[in-house]
């Protein structure tokens, strides 16, 4: 990337666009009393319009960073001038969405911090580990990783608001990342914690307080105020129960010793009585807003607070269809892969029968050979053998019979029926293969698609084929389908094509891709194909032909639908 020269702007503390960038941080950080001291907005007209032009309609996401763990080649300053840039040795970054642990980590005492907020165009994200993320190329249609992490397998509650919103990304392009802001920001970890505690008694400092004098401006618990306010005087002191008076509105931040009393509408700020008579509200424009008591306001707000916005909580109807919809498919999906896996598993089974049957067959003819063999052999052996008996014996007897065992003999020398060739061929082997493929003309699951959310797209049904087997006496069997399918030759298994999760526009639904699960005939078979040896002619005629019953056997699994 050519370089560019890039600047900051200092924004003024008054302004809306700092007011949001506080809010931001605050949100990010979960600290309400966060303040930030300055802020700058980053700027580079190349940068700004290199990443407008990769990620254009795509989902863009604000990531906090603390500017502290900026170095080597992505300093602040290298950052600010020129953008983030990837050594060599890295592929990406990763980006945290929802949070600013760092601010949180750095010890709980107060002090100055500084952080970066970029814009990072995450597009559509592909769900990884970090290892993979890190060391693989995005898959096509997909713009970033989704860094899952170890509580990312079990789904979350949308409605569980104790659910962190903490999502990670991993972006190896640096023109999917714009910084936006530099910030140094004032965190103090024991005031936010102590902003959240029950008040204490300003008089005793033992009890928690229950009431809110104003006279005194200061909160009691019942029995300070008691002893206090026994007086004639003081007994006409207003106390208001605590969180329902002044004590809510704390004090001016410009003017800390002054509680807050009214609010203006315009400015949608607090105001205290000093800011009305020698503040910001003054003198100008300002001095002419209307303004209300900080109490009629707060009521104001927290009963608009308490009314949903319509919008918003019709998005939030809309997503958790969606994601019960999403859950039903990927029930659906599992439903399918064990479907398709019985299958398998039923082809595997049948060719395994059919294998044994095939081999049985074979071994029995050699076996028949073998024991004819055996008993040629036996029969010299038991001549011979009676020959010699004969000799032990009456030497008259064995004169005798001389001539007949010659006889025996020479009927032996005739091997009329000496089998000398073998066949029995090593000819049983593999054709075909399991695939699995994906229906590209599916349509897209929606929310609204069912009761079990797979809208026009069904249940993600799949299945495979095993028929057009000829094996042995061969058998032929096949399941009918209308989505996954068990089939052909199959490319590689990455995830890409609509069935896989493909955004709908990069479809080119003329083409079908294939996907292989496994090929368990050649896992478990393949030693055939190495004992292939061509058919050997017979010597004499005779011979116990096989070839019609297992002739060469071939195993195979059609392309068939489920």
């Amino acid at each position: 990337m050519s370089e560019k020269h890039g600047g900051k702007t200092q924004l003024s503390p008054g302004t809306p666009e700092f007011g949001a960038l506080e809010y931001s941080l605050q949100l990010a950080l979960r600290a309400s009393t966060t303040r930030i001291v300055s802020a700058h907005a980053l700027s580079n007209p190349h940068l700004t319009l290199q990443f407008e032009k990769r990620c254009n309609d795509t989902l863009i996401l604000p990531s906090w960073l603390d500017a502290t763990q900026l170095a080597g080649s992505n300093t602040e300053e290298d950052v600010i001038r020129r953008g983030f840039e990837f050594p060599p040795s890295q592929h990406g970054m990763k980006f945290v969405v929802g949070g600013l642990e760092a601010g949180r980590r750095k010890g709980e005492g107060r002090g100055l911090r500084k952080a970066l907020l970029c814009r990072v165009g995450v597009g559509r994200a592909y769900v990884a580990d970090e290892v993979t993320a890190e060391n693989t190329k995005v898959p096509d249609g997909y713009d970033s990783f989704y860094v899952k992490g170890p509580g990312d397998d079990a789904a979350k509650d949308p409605k569980n608001v104790n659910d962190q919103y903490h999502h990670e990304y991993f972006v190896r392009e640096t023109a999917q990342i714009l910084p936006v802001y530099l910030v140094h920001y004032d965190f103090d970890y024991s005031k936010e914690n102590k902003s959240r505690e029950k008040a204490k008694c300003d008089n005793c400092e033992e009890e928690h307080a229950t009431v809110f004098c104003t006279a005194d401006a200061a909160n009691l618990c019942g029995k300070c105020d008691a002893q206090l306010h026994v007086s004639k005087l003081a007994s006409r002191h207003v106390r208001t129960p605590i969180g329902k008076g002044a004590d809510v509105f704390g004090s001016c931040r410009h003017h800390p010793d002054k509680l807050i009393e009214f609010f203006c509408s315009q400015c949608h700020i607090p105001v205290c009585v000093f800011c009305k008579m020698v503040g910001n509200h003054a003198n100008g424009e300002a001095a002419r807003h209307q303004l209300v008591s900080v109490a009629e306001a707060y009521t104001s707000v927290i009963q608009e607070a308490q009314t949903h916005d319509p919008i918003l909580q019709a998005r939030r109807t809309e997503i958790t269809s969606q994601i019960a919809a999403v859950n039903s498919r990927a029930k659906a999906v599992e439903k399918m892969g064990a479907q398709i896996e019985a299958q398998i598993e039923d082809m595997y089974k049948r060719a395994m029968a059919d294998l044994k049957h095939v081999v049985k067959n074979k071994l029995t003819v050699l076996l028949g050979d073998e024991l004819e063999l055996h008993r040629q052999f036996g029969e010299i052996e038991r001549l011979e053998e009676f020959l010699r008996y004969q000799q032990e014996g009456d030497a008259t007897t064995f004169l005798f019979n001389w001539a007949k065992h010659q006889q025996c003999r020479s009927e032996l020398h005739d091997f009329r029926f000496f089998r000398n060739q073998i066949d029995v061929q090593l000819d049983a082997r593999i054709t075909g293969g399991i695939t699995v493929s994906i229906d590209r003309d599916r349509a897209a699951v929606v929310a609204n698609g069912g009761p079990n959310g797979a809208g026009t797209g069904g249940a993600g049904g799949g299945g495979v084929g095993g028929g057009g087997k000829k094996l042995g006496h061969g058998h032929g069997h096949g399941h009918g389908s209308k989505a996954a399918t068990l089939s052909g030759p199959v490319t590689s298994p990455k995830a890409s094509g609509f069935g896989m999760g493909m955004p709908t526009q990069t479809l080119k639904p003329e083409r079908r891709v294939h996907r292989r699960i496994s090929d368990f005939f050649a896992e478990t078979l393949g030693t055939f194909d190495q004992m292939s040896a061509p058919r050997a002619a017979t010597a004499h005629g005779h011979r116990h032909d096989h070839s019609d019953d297992e002739g060469s056997s071939i195993m195979s699994s059609a392309a068939e639908t489920y």
